[in-house]
């Protein structure tokens, strides 16, 4: 089983159309057939013109099998790309391994989610994944670490009742993920994300 996480930085004010078409159109033919999707979400803080969706997948050799069939399909080709790539900027995609598996928020939505992407020294993610997870910070929902595109990254996802509840803790405070390994990171970003109206996690 791999994730996939499919990051797409959009041209100012794109946002709006760009939802539109994934909702109206990108969803609705991909279904389940193609992957399924496990979230689907926009930037607010970070970068704010990005979308970011997470698909699940069988194999490597499963997503090149169903991103054939579904380039294929007309609806795919004709509706949703020719709509999007006037939209779009750039696209990152990586492929993750769960060392922990995605999880429902404890609370009822609706959610601030967080992505934080902690960049790993050489050799190091393995190690800071596993020390993320002990650590079993509030809100936190998943843990991953990326074996394609950029390497050496592990991706938290945690899931914030609301913006108060995010600033209760600091990630560079003297009890932040930021002080406590330290000696594993390069580097750490960190995007607020609001669940798209089409995601499974809202």
């Amino acid at each position: 089983m791999i994730d996939e996480l499919r990051i797409y930085t959009l041209r100012p004010g794109a946002m709006p159309r760009y939802l539109d078409l994934a909702a109206k159109v990108a969803v609705p033919v991909r279904g389940d057939r193609h992957g399924t999707l496990l979230g689907f979400w926009s930037n607010e803080v970070g970068s704010a013109n990005s979308v970011v969706n997470l698909w699940r997948h069988e194999s490597l050799e499963s997503r090149q099998a169903v991103r054939k069939t579904l380039e294929a399909l007309p609806a795919w080709r004709e509706q949703y790309l020719a709509g999007v790539r006037p939209l779009m900027l750039r696209q990152i995609v990586r492929f993750m391994e769960a060392v922990l598996p995605l999880s429902a928020p404890a609370t009822p939505g609706p959610h601030l989610y967080e992505q934080r992407l902690f960049r790993a020294r050489a050799g190091e993610a393995g190690r800071l994944a596993e020390a993320l997870a002990r650590d079993a910070e509030p809100g936190q929902i998943a843990l991953w670490t990326t074996f394609a595109g950029p390497i050496n990254e592990v991706l938290q996802l945690l899931a914030h009742p609301d913006p108060a509840a995010r600033f209760t803790r600091s990630l560079c405070g003297e009890d932040g993920a930021m002080v406590r390994h330290a000696a594993m990171i390069e580097e750490v970003e960190s995007s607020l994300m609001l669940a798209a109206v089409h995601s499974p996690l809202r």
